[in-house]
């Protein structure tokens, strides 16, 4: 498996040997023995180097899982005594990472220290498609996201609010669809579940935004909106610290009828590791407790399941 690995980042045969301090016919020799086994060619060959058949990019992703697994098994039985152990990699957007990013990389340090957590931000179907390549053990996404392969369970739902500096909404309570296009919208570039959902509502209402700039770069868009630049579009827990320190001022939309799922998900392919599990409950926990103590405007979903660790 890491000899197949090796060779697939390599590009060619020839690169792996030289990567991997092995000769060229001893590769091949193991890449051979490996189709054997499975009975399905996984390269195909050319002068230009070596690419994926379909059967063996399923066979690339699942054996990149089984080497981080094997990697971390020596860390696992050393640290046993110690309760959970191991790597755990966890994907975020930025708009949870805002809320909740530093308070779980503290409360995993100080109840879980044998766990490395790793914590990779990312747009929702980013981080849903390497979840389901089986390169996160876990991500929180949004209801933009399709993959089948991911089993979803539903958090909370957040509204969404028009967002601008302060003093430029007045004393409106929320705001319309409708109402949006009056004001210089930036909005977070495509694909992005809030800007598709929007997008959809304007189509069907057969209205034309005022988009005056697209940013792919979450915090320099809140600035942006903080400098009086214009208005943009975004959920609760991507504005909460700037509004209650009040760098931004919100309405809701719709009067809250606007809002998106927040998903704690995994695999359906990939079990979990103990660590991964405790990793898991602590996100689940964290996210309902900012909904009650008030730090995330947000309704718990009454048919999310908690998480359980063993």
């Amino acid at each position: 498996m890491k000899y197949f690995v090796g060779i697939v980042e390599a590009g060619s045969v020839s690169r792996a040997s030289q990567s991997l301090h092995v000769a060229q016919p001893a590769l091949s020799q193991q890449l051979s023995r490996l189709e054997d086994e499975l009975g399905v060619k996984l390269l195909t060959r050319s002068v230009r180097g070596v690419s994926l058949t379909v059967a063996g990019t399923a066979v690339y992703q699942h054996a990149q899982l089984i080497l981080k697994q094997i990697d971390a098994t020596s860390l696992i039985a050393k640290q046993a005594d110690t309760g959970p152990a191991g790597p755990v990699s966890i994907g975020l957007p930025w708009t949870v990472t805002t809320m909740l990013g530093l308070a779980l990389l503290t409360e995993v340090r100080h109840t879980l220290p044998a766990v490395r957590l790793e914590i990779i931000e990312g747009p929702s179907s980013f981080l849903a498609n390497l979840l389901a390549q089986g390169k996160l053990d876990l991500a929180v996404v949004f209801d933009n996201t399709t993959d089948g392969g991911l089993a979803m369970n539903p958090v909370v739902a957040e509204p969404l609010y028009l967002v601008g500096a302060p003093g430029t909404l007045g004393s409106m309570k929320s705001i319309s669809v409708e109402g949006i296009t009056q004001h210089p919208l930036l909005l977070l570039s495509r694909p992005n579940g809030i800007r598709e959902q929007l997008e959809q509502l304007w189509t069907t209402a057969g209205i034309k935004p005022m988009v005056i700039g697209e940013i792919n770069a979450p915090h320099l868009l809140v600035s942006a909106v903080e400098a009086g630049l214009g208005f943009s579009i975004l959920p609760s827990c991507g504005i909460e610290e700037a509004v209650r320190t009040k760098r931004l001022e919100a309405v809701p939309l719709e009067e809250g009828r606007l809002v998106r799922t927040v998903y704690l998900s995994t695999s359906r392919m990939f079990a979990l590791s103990r660590a991964a599990e405790h990793v898991n409950a602590i996100v689940e926990r964290m996210i309902e407790n900012a909904v009650l103590q008030g730090r995330w405007r947000a309704q718990i979903i009454a048919t999310a399941c908690p998480s359980r660790p063993r």
